[in-house]
């Protein structure tokens, strides 16, 4: 009681009535006895939960309110919204409006009730689907898992103050069990909560708001990788929609909602237009979409589900016959895994289009056959995956149109695939892209370094797409400067450093089944991007032991990073003579030479481009150890997984943001 009085005199009352709302979420989040079809609704208000402690930390909310970060003006109208925040959450389920309690009340304390506690009765829409049996045979709605709050991320610091003191401070009860269920009830609730949460978006100035998208962007990784299972992933995705087409959505006008949410105003009846759909909701949905097509578990159900608007059928058929492409000017010389060519592609009674091929070479299953049915099932898998994940450019990945097998007229199989890609918008159709490589390799007496500040936004850029495919599990296998590409229709000394777009994944897919993990082919001028442990045919860890880790990629990256550093191919920055004639015994020397002082590479970063971008090469080729994780762990494991996301985000892209040149 002595500790509770201490605190209690410390912490300000915003403070307090704060922590009462983080408790609200956290009990009822976690209350007993949830109906397992109505996930998405617990989902949704978790989200909310996250969105206020987001803001929180944005604003430094905190014990003392001489630190908050908002105006004087503003923190009576606070400390007014979260009030009325607070009693909602506190009152919800167990006291009517006028803080009667309820007859037969939605939520009651788990520890009043004796024995086995039943289910409530079912739920019974306008429509209402066929009712489950619960496991004592009674009719009744499924539970939900137990385990709920582990799907969310577990270091958020401020809420575990929160929590630490509404516990000490205040009497709740240890945990809440549903008593009855009534679906329309909770999502009033949560429109009443996000009318709250977005008002207070308008206490904040525009850096501020910058802050919180920032903020609010690493927490929806966070929850990715926390959420593995395909129908935690359909839960996130319909939280993030789900009162789409309620009449009581919240009004875009922020003062209208939080007058509504205090019962001030009218409801508007209906909103003309749709909203856009959730940056969450679009994550989930390509992390179940990568992994529904790479498990082959990809069902018009599903698709449905998702709301992709393509039936799995359409999603499969990326297959594109050959006469419909037509090669334009000679191969180039060089060869290897990222020979590029250009080509026109024309579909029958439609206009023709140019677009770009990239290669995939294959090794024949028998003599004189195709390639072996897995690998051909994987490049189709990848070309679809690079199909649909067009619906957004945040990965800035270039749209696959399809692939073909490279087979002659006369019969001759080349044992290679073709996959095709349009130009990105805006782009004219004779633009041919332009790798980074090419960049780093140009000779010419003109050409010059780019400035300093263009380096570190490419840097940037680069490490947020990284950081962004790894947030739903998207392995790239095959980072290096030849696959990063650019498009200018004035030429390559004109490119757009913050426009880059990764090209040439290497089969990649979401990081489970190891057991289909390819080994990459002997080639050095790729191996010298590689870990050591996964280059060449001959490569150490194979899928048996353990598969491609995300680490790996982090590895590439490191390497990329230190191209950009000297502006020069990696190839060159080691002085390795004749790069196509290199040995494995060189290359698998690369990492220790990149990270041995003597040798002075990384001395060159911090004396060129200071100790910051020192620091994130190191953390990038050191790997998981630079990055909190002990050896051994498994990063295919959620928890795991979300810690080497939150630690890249610290120690790479939130550095080179934070960089000023």
């Amino acid at each position: 009681m002595a500790e509770a009085g201490l605190l209690l005199s410390v912490a300000s009352l915003t403070f307090q009535v704060f922590s009462g709302c983080v408790q609200g979420y956290q009990l009822i989040t976690d209350a007993k006895n949830m109906p397992k079809e109505f996930q998405y609704l617990r989902v949704r208000l978790k989200t909310e939960q996250y969105r206020l402690l987001d803001w929180a930390h944005v604003v430094q909310l905190d014990e003392q309110d001489d630190r908050l970060l908002i105006s004087n003006a503003s923190k009576g109208t606070l400390l007014d919204v979260l009030d009325q925040q607070n009693k909602l959450l506190q009152a919800f389920g167990k006291v009517d409006e006028k803080y009667k309690r309820l007859r037969k009340p939605l939520l009651t304390d788990a520890e009043e009730l004796t024995g086995e506690f039943p289910n409530p009765p079912p739920y019974t829409p306008e429509t209402s689907p066929s009712e489950p049996t619960s496991p004592n045979g009674i009719p009744g709605i499924s539970r939900a898992d137990t385990n709920f709050q582990s799907r969310f991320p577990q270091s958020e610091i401020l809420m575990k103050k929160a929590l630490s003191w509404a516990s000490q401070t205040r009497t709740y009860p240890k945990r809440l069990a549903w008593a009855s269920w009534d679906k329309t009830k909770v999502e009033q609730l949560i429109l009443k909560l996000t009318a709250f949460n977005d008002f207070m978006r308008e206490m904040l100035n525009t850096s501020q708001l910058q802050s919180l998208a920032v903020k609010q962007t690493r927490t929806e990784f966070q929850i990715m990788q926390l959420n593995g299972k395909m129908e935690q992933l359909v839960q996130i995705f319909e939280s993030a929609l789900s009162l789409k087409g309620s009449r009581s959505r919240p009004p875009t006008d922020p003062l209208r909602a939080f007058l509504q949410a205090r019962g001030l105003a009218d409801k508007e009846e209906e909103l003309a237009a749709e909203p856009i759909m959730h940056n969450l909701a679009l994550l989930a949905q390509i992390k179940a979409l990568n992994s529904a097509i790479d498990s082959g578990t990809l069902t018009d159900e599903f698709t449905k589900d998702l709301g992709l608007g393509h039936t799995a059928s359409e999603i499969r058929s990326v297959e594109l016959d050959i006469k419909n492409i037509k090669f334009i000017g000679p191969e180039p010389e060089e060869h290897g895994e990222s020979q590029r060519v250009e080509a026109f592609y024309q579909l029958p009674s439609q206009k023709r289009r140019q677009v770009w091929i990239e290669w995939k070479s294959y090794d024949p299953h028998t003599f004189n056959s195709g390639p072996d049915d897995k690998v051909h099932e994987r490049v189709k898998a990848l070309a679809a995956l690079l199909k649909e994940n067009n619906r957004t450019d945040q990965f800035r990945a270039p749209h696959c149109l399809g692939y073909f097998r490279d087979i002659d007229p006369e019969g001759e199989d080349h044992c290679r695939f073709g996959l095709v890609f349009e130009k990105p918008a805006g782009v004219h159709q004779s633009t041919r892209p332009i790798s980074l490589l090419e960049l780093l390799r140009d000779t010419a007496p003109d050409a010059e370094m780019p400035s300093l500040t263009d380096r570190i936004a490419l840097a940037r850029r680069i490490s947020e797409c990284i950081e962004r495919l790894h947030a739903v599990n998207w392995l790239h296998k095959g980072l290096r400067s030849s696959n990063i590409l650019f498009f200018s229709d004035t030429g390559a000394r004109d490119v757009d450093f913050n426009l880059p777009y990764l090209s040439g994944f290497d089969y990649s897919r979401p990081a489970q089944n190891e057991d289909m993990t390819e080994k990459p082919p002997e080639n050095a001028a790729s191996d010298l991007y590689r870990h050591p442990r996964v280059q060449g045919s001959g490569n150490r860890e194979t899928a048996s032991a353990g598969g491609f880790k995300k680490s790996y990629d982090l590895y590439s990256l490191g390497v990329i990073l230190l191209e950009i550093a000297y502006w020069r191919p990696i190839d060159e920055v080691l002085k390795i003579p004749n790069l196509h004639e290199a040995r494995p015994s060189t290359t698998i020397k690369v990492r220790g030479r990149l990270l041995d002082e003597k040798e002075g590479y990384l001395r060159h970063v911090r004396s060129h481009l200071g100790n910051t971008m020192h620091a994130v090469v190191k953390s990038c080729l050191e790997g998981p150890l630079a990055f909190g994780l002990k050896d051994g762990d498994d990063e295919k494991m959620e928890e795991v997984g979300a810690e080497l996301q939150r630690q890249f985000y610290e120690k790479v892209v939130k550095e080179l943001g934070e960089m000023n040149v």
